[in-house]
């Protein structure tokens, strides 16, 4: 028997099949074909954004790549993401994520279908109710932040890993915003939070591969091997936690007295004949502010503080801001913003230069589509390259990939400037209900700190900016330096 004429054949009828299930019809988007099995994941390194980056350069701004078993639409630039997230058809979640959601939530769709519509609106009028963009949760955040302020200047002017400190103060903004009350930093609960948060993050980024293989996703899980098994544990000590404290809230629920998003949430359980709002899909819910809602401002002031400590002209320059428009002794609002145009155009420019996010979370479409004269079929999964719309020279100029906090500024230094193109916090219908909140304390944290210490990096240590990839965009861990001003 010739083996190698029936080796031959099968390959060729592997390859056959790979290339239909591949190209969906005529008209979906060119990609490069990868190995059977697993695609492309192969040629894919540690900075996956910097990879699609440059295939879009070859292929397109949206372009298709086979991931493992599945097909992927990536979308290179702004017009294309702009214009496919503000479709219903890509408003869903894909079935399988590194973390589970409750039995309820994925079968009333709550988080993957059109139902998260509802979600967000009720979460964001919530959220306003309960003091967002207002006095109240300001004043906690300002509250938070002097007790961070303590804790820096007892540790002297020796170098220190932020972070530590970083990581509880902003968990606690989101613990007073959902279960209505702070912990202190070494209380065990607020340590266990903490470690759920960043264990399981950091877990889950690295599991996200497998999405890409389902069928070997399942026997991990039921192996218990690998990170999936630490997001599966970090996930069920927080949902126990978040349980007991949905009972505690609803033994004392008060319609008069919202104390907090869990309790607005319980009363809206109760106005609406809606499956999709319980008490499971609230679990999920606060896993969901609490890993967004900390973890990303925490990274994000992380950068702004590594940026002040490693370059004295911008810190400088931010601090001259500081004593002209807050001054030595007053607290900074968040409504001095908008008198300090300098200190604003480094966050964004952070957030620009160093995307948090840098690929959108994965999209799903749950219809077929039509994108710029391209077929999306139902059930594609969708990436949006938010990295390559930051550093494309074409919006940003041939420095895209310079950190130049000018280049959000009129010549004069005197207006903050808007690009339709800045959107580190994604765009249309899933883009995140956190924002108002995030950009509050990423600039009360930052201006808050520069205003009590002079930032450096330890004699001889230069900075890395390359960051670990994990949820989010991280800094590698890196002491710096606060000595105390005035």
């Amino acid at each position: 028997m010739d083996y190698s004429a029936i080796l031959l054949v099968v390959c060729f009828m592997i390859l056959v099949a790979y290339l239909v299930t591949h190209s969906f019809s005529g008209r979906t988007p060119p990609g490069p074909i990868g190995l059977p099995i697993v695609g492309y994941i192969p040629y894919m390194t540690k900075k996956p954004y910097l990879d699609l980056m440059k295939l879009s350069k070859i292929y397109g701004s949206i372009f298709s790549i086979r991931l493992g078993a599945i097909n992927v639409i990536v979308l290179g630039d702004y017009e294309s993401t702009k214009e496919a997230f503000s479709m219903d058809a890509f408003i869903g979640r894909p079935p399988d994520s590194p973390f589970d959601l409750n039995k309820e939530t994925l079968e009333t769709e709550a988080f993957n279908g059109l139902p998260w519509i509802h979600q967000r609106r009720f979460s964001l009028h919530m959220l306003r109710d309960l003091g967002f963009g207002k006095s109240r949760m300001e004043d906690h955040i300002i509250d938070e932040i002097q007790e961070l302020l303590k804790c820096i200047e007892k540790e002297g002017t020796g170098p220190i890993a932020i972070r530590t400190f970083l990581a509880p103060s902003m968990s606690n903004n989101i613990g007073s915003l959902v279960f209505g009350r702070r912990r202190q930093f070494d209380d065990p609960i607020r340590k266990m939070l903490d470690y759920s948060i960043q264990e399981g993050s950091k877990a889950a980024g690295q599991a996200t591969w497998q999405i890409f293989f389902p069928w070997l996703r399942k026997i991990l899980l039921f192996l218990r091997i690998g990170n999936l098994d630490t997001v599966a544990k970090t996930q069920l000590e927080f949902r126990s936690y978040a349980s007991k404290e949905i009972e505690e809230h609803e033994a004392t629920l008060n319609p008069n007295n919202i104390r907090d998003y869990i309790d607005g949430y319980l009363l809206e359980i109760k106005k609406r004949n809606d499956p999709a709002f319980c008490k499971p899909v609230l679990e999920d819910m606060i896993g969901a502010f609490f890993g967004a809602g900390s973890e990303t401002v925490r990274i994000t002031t992380e950068w702004l503080l590594l940026v002040a400590a490693d370059m004295p002209h911008v810190r400088k320059k931010v601090q001259n801001e500081i004593d002209e428009v807050v001054g030595k002794d007053r607290v900074p609002t968040f409504a001095d913003h908008v008198s300090m145009p300098y200190s604003m155009a480094v966050v964004m420019e952070l957030m620009r230069w160093r995307t948090i996010i840098p690929i959108n979370i994965l999209r799903y479409t749950i219809a077929d589509a039509e994108l710029q004269g391209f077929f999306i079929p139902k059930h594609s999964y969708i990436i949006a390259n938010l990295w390559e719309i930051h550093h494309n020279p074409a919006y940003w100029g041939a420095d895209a990939e310079e950190f130049r906090p000018e280049r959000f500024l009129s010549e004069d230094g005197t207006e903050l400037l808007k690009s339709k193109y800045f959107i580190p916090f994604s765009i249309g219908k899933r883009s995140c209900p956190g924002e108002p909140m995030a950009r509050v304390e990423v600039f009360l944290y930052f201006v808050s700190i520069l205003q009590k210490f002079h930032l450096s990096l330890p004699q001889g240590v230069k900075a890395d900016y390359e960051g670990v990839l994990g949820i989010g965009l991280t800094p590698k861990s890196q002491n710096i330096c606060f000595r105390k001003r005035y």
